[in-house]
Parts: structure tokens; sequence; C-alpha cells
């Protein structure tokens, strides 16, 4: 796709300053803070600030908040995408000057890593090969993800998709996921802060998403599962994750699969299956659930 000259022009000035160009190589590794970022090339935070600005302006950075902080990052898909790319390509990762910074990088995230403790309930490479095994081997443009472990499980299936998008209500977790995922290499995961019962706008529309271990919990689950309907495609799928014995508790009649099916049929989706997931001595259902186009045609 081209570009006219002006916007060219404006994209080349932007990159062609030291400081500029070693914070769009760091940004493509993964979302970080101004404060980080000055810990990384070891300048003031007012001008840092005003690099990052400039980025922005032309589109070559996006930033987004999270409670009294702002993420800075190489935007996943566009105009800007693209164009960064393309320069970081051109980028000999072996220079002095960038693997200073890679290793500062690197530090940050283990900093992030031992924050603090995950609250994954099972196993998370038996849960993932679950998942993966569900979204099938077609590749996928954008992947959604709410749940327990963002970390753990996105490492297990980022792979299936171009663009992923992994949120969590805790900002903690959010930066050990970041870390997690960061660290190995996976910058096309967007880590995110984010409450289910209303969840942030995001400027794509998924072609599947997963909720894992969240819903039962709440007073108002299918409000959640309309929440992340609203973002899938057309032909989007959504994976739904619980806890069978939680869910046994909670059901009326005593029957898990039909509450979860309920509460699909409610959201306006079609559960297509359920499997039960014996998972490191914890028992789960995995749901696998599309548009309802009967009940959406009527």
């Amino acid at each position: 796709m081209e570009d006219s000259f002006d916007i060219v022009l404006a994209d080349l000035r932007a990159v062609a300053e030291s400081s500029r160009l070693r914070l769009l190589a760091i940004l493509a590794r993964g979302e970080f803070s101004v404060t980080e970022l000055t810990r990384v090339v070891g300048q003031s935070q007012p001008r840092v600030s005003r690099h990052l600005k400039l980025l922005c302006d032309v589109g070559l950075l996006e930033k987004f908040r999270e409670q009294h902080w702002i993420y800075y990052r190489v935007p996943a898909e566009g105009r800007g995408a693209r164009f960064a790319r393309d320069v970081i390509a051109r980028l000999d990762p072996a220079d002095p000057v960038l693997t200073g910074d890679a290793e500062r990088v690197a530090a940050i995230l283990d900093e992030r890593s031992r924050g603090g403790p995950g609250d994954a309930p099972v196993d998370p490479v038996e849960l993932t090969a679950a998942l993966a095994d569900s979204l099938g081997d077609r590749g996928r443009a954008n992947l959604f993800y709410f749940g327990a472990s963002p970390g753990e499980v996105l490492v297990g299936i980022s792979s299936r998709a171009r663009n992923v998008v992994g949120m969590h209500p805790s900002r903690m977790e959010v930066q050990r996921a970041r870390a997690a995922l960061h660290s190995r290499g996976f910058s096309h995961c967007v880590l995110q802060q984010g409450d289910l019962a209303a969840l942030p706008a995001l400027s794509v529309r998924f072609d599947a998403a997963i909720i894992d271990r969240v819903l039962v919990a709440s007073a108002r689950p299918v409000d959640g599962i309309r929440e992340v309907a609203r973002m899938l495609t057309g032909e989007g799928q959504l994976l739904l994750v619980e806890d069978y014995d939680a869910l046994e508790e909670r059901a009326t009649d005593g029957n898990p699969i039909s509450l979860l099916r309920a509460w699909l049929a409610d959201a306006g989706l079609a559960c297509r299956r359920v499997q039960p997931l014996d998972l490191d001595g914890r028992h789960l259902l995995l749901a696998v659930a599309t548009f309802d186009r009967v009940a959406a045609a009527a």
C-alpha cells in the first residue's frame, strides 16, 4: 500500500533522530511506560515524553491508559505499523546501542515477572493444549482473551493469531503477563487491564475469543458474555472455560452443562459442543459457541 509524499516525509523525519529510533525499536518488543523507557534510554522523563509524542502524532506509536499509568506501543496494524516494521527490519540487532537497550528491557521484564504470583488454579500447559485444539489450525487475524491466566495461556496459543489482545482485571497480573509474553518475543500480543462487565472499546473485531474461569464468580455472567460477543465477527467463535464444581453449586437444577448452555443462549450464542477437562485435579468444562443464526433471523 502506497502513502503520500507528505506522510512518508513526516514518518522519515520522526525516526531520523537517534533517541526516537531507539524508542521505536524498544516499543516493537512490547508495551512500556514513560518511567520504564527513561530507564532504558537513560534520559529525562520530559525529553522521553516529547519524543513519544512526536512518534504518536505521526502514527508510529499509540498509547493507552491503565488507571494512573500510560503505556506506549507500536500499533499492531495500519500504516504506522507497516512503516515501523520496515524501519526496524533494517536495524542490526547486534548493534551495541540496541543490545544495551535489549539488556535493560530484559531487566525490566524480569522485575515485572517477580511482581506477584499468578492465580492459575490449573495446569496451564494442559489447558492451552485443549484451547489450541478447539481453535484448530486455521490462522486467525485477531484473538481476544479474558481470564485467569493471560500470561500462561497466551504463551501457548498466541501463535494461532496475527494479533492477540489479553485482558485481566488486575494490573499486577497484566504486568506479569506482559513480562511472560514480551520476554519471549511475542510482540504481537497486547495486554490491557479491563473489566468484563464494561470492556474498553477496541479498534478491531475478533475471529475468536476466550473467557477463562471468570464468569462463575460474576453476579451477571450473561452480561460478560454479551460484552465479549459484541467484539466478535459474524463468523466468530467463543471458547468458554469454567469450573465444573462451581457451576454445579450455582445451577438451580444441579446441572452445570445446562447452566452453561443457558448463559450462552441468553447472550445470543449457540453452544456447539461442551467438553469436560480434568486438569491437575480440577474439573473444568470447555464450551464452544458461535452466533445463533436462527434466533437472530426470528
